[in-house]
């Protein structure tokens, strides 16, 4: 409890004060006679009274003091006495007492005590970002599950859903606000505010501590913020120094696509160089400005190619491309290809929609294949999606029997428990999860009926010429060529193809 300090007012610490009133008590000591040594009485003039002196510390966090003895006869120290001089020096906030007691009741003399603490102020903290992703992409090649090393997957893509959390922002306080022993308020430095990294296609909560992404797309940090790219852009080649492109939004290549390499994107694919021996696939279109050798392509909407040779190629909507040499092509839409050259030869073709070409196989009788409207796989795909909402509508039904069950207990007023209340409420998100489940079921069962539908309509419109040796599979019909035709429609006749 007792202790120094360096710091008082007026430049004079607690022990210079000590110092200096025991030397001019020593002074007063050698110019008084020694009466009390003869037995005489001792002049009331000369006694003194115990004295506390107080010394406040240069912050006015602590006053100390320290209570010098009696001389002479005087009186003991008090605790008015020690209240009187901590008034006069204005110390109200923080006075112990208790010590003050003490110091009277044990006459606790030449020692210095801390008789008041005030109370220091509490600095606010700093605001800070907590990211949830690297601000700096660090290219390395992925390690596989078997711990082997896959080197075209360098990680140069960051996908990020909708809604997901990219960072989460803990804001400044303004800290704790404290007093010095003169009952003054000390006034606490508030902490930074964070930098908040919000970017395009970002969108902060509604209490601000979390940054979520707006959009579905590669997450960028530039110029300080992170950003969310809808469109991913490669300004050169997907090659060894990109690695294999792996993105939820649209990807825009501005070179070509390598051999070896993979483009998969969750909306279209945009190529304006070549594709070598590469794998291209896309939940939207496929547009290669340039041509296609060995590669394979596949697209939920419609692939647009210069050219192609010995590609696979699949696509749910349309194909369009000047020319087709020795291609294996399935598509659910139609295929046009009677733009200069117009050639398509070799290779198998499987169109579900028209078939239009200028030159259809070759002047040397090259084997090429050409079925329109085939539709012995969609018709294998709808009886899956039909077993698929069968098994959906009797799930259903049973949620439907358990709800009603208990309902029913309800309405004869039979109380349910939390856990049967619970059990209703989740069956019934279940039962709509279902439903939900179940709409884009029928719709492709929809979109095969019409598919389906409109094959007896199916024609191949030559622009040109078409080559013996070219089998063609047109509806139920088939027939292979032995003759050179010029321009002409091959439709389905009353009994067999007919060439018109």
């Amino acid at each position: 409890m007792a202790g120094n300090n360096n710091g008082g007012m007026g430049g004079i610490s607690m022990q210079e004060l000590i110092e200096m009133e025991r030397a001019a008590a020593k002074k007063d000591a050698n110019n008084t006679p020694d009466i009390l040594s003869r037995g005489q009485n001792v002049n009331p003039a000369l006694r003194c009274d115990a004295t506390p002196k107080v010394v406040v510390s240069d912050n006015r966090l602590e006053a100390n003091m320290c209570v010098f003895a009696p001389q002479f006869g005087g009186r003991d120290i008090t605790v008015e006495m020690m209240k009187q001089v901590l008034k006069d020096e204005h110390v109200k906030y923080g006075i112990d007492e208790d010590l003050l007691f003490e110091i009277a009741a044990n006459k606790l003399y030449d020692k210095v005590f801390t008789v008041a603490r005030g109370v220091a102020a509490k600095n606010g903290e700093d605001g800070y970002v907590k990211n949830m992703y690297e601000q700096v992409k660090k290219l390395v090649p992925r390690t596989l599950e078997d711990g082997s090393v896959d080197y075209r997957d360098l990680g140069l893509v960051v996908n990020v859903q909708q809604n997901d959390i990219i960072c989460e922002i803990t804001y400044e306080t303004e800290g704790e606000r404290g007093m010095n022993v003169f009952g003054q308020e000390i006034l606490p430095l508030p902490g930074k505010p964070p930098v908040v990294p919000q970017g395009t296609n970002t969108v902060l909560s509604a209490d601000k501590t979390k940054l979520y992404a707006a959009e579905s797309g590669n997450l960028i940090f530039k110029g300080g913020n992170f950003s969310v790219e809808t469109t991913f852009t490669i300004h050169e080649d997907v090659c060894v120094a990109t690695g294999n492109i792996n993105f939820l939004g649209d990807v825009v290549i501005n070179g070509s696509v390598q051999e070896g390499f993979t483009v998969t994107a969750g909306k279209s694919i945009t190529v304006k160089g070549m594709v070598t021996g590469a794998v291209l696939s896309a939940q939207g279109d496929i547009t290669v400005k340039n041509g296609v050798f060995s590669s394979t392509l596949a697209s939920m909407g419609n692939i647009n190619i210069g050219f192609g040779e010995n590609n696979t190629i699949a696509a749910k909507g349309d194909l369009t491309s000047t020319s087709l040499i020795g291609c294996k092509i399935k598509i659910e839409g139609s295929l046009d290809c009677s733009k200069k050259p117009g050639v398509l030869v070799g290779g198998e073709c499987n169109v579900m929609g028209n078939f239009t070409v200028a030159q259809l196989g070759h002047k040397n009788y090259i084997h090429t294949v050409v079925s329109i409207g085939s539709i012995t796989n969609l018709v294998m795909e709808k009886d899956a999606l039909e077993k698929q909402c069968a098994e959906i509508d009797e799930t259903i039904a049973k949620i439907n029997t358990s709800i009603e069950f208990l309902q029913e207990k309800k309405r004869n007023g039979e109380h349910l428990d939390e856990s049967k209340e619970a059990f209703i409420s989740s069956a019934i998100r279940m039962k709509v999860q279902k439903a939900m489940d179940k709409k884009p079921i029928r719709s492709r069962i929809e979109e095969i009926d019409r598919i389906i539908n409109a094959k007896e309509e199916l024609t191949v419109k030559v622009l040109k010429h078409i080559y013996p040796n070219v089998r063609i599979n047109l509806n139920s019909f088939s027939t292979t060529t032995s003759a050179e035709y010029g321009v002409c429609r091959i439709v389905c006749g009353p009994n067999d193809i007919e060439f018109r």
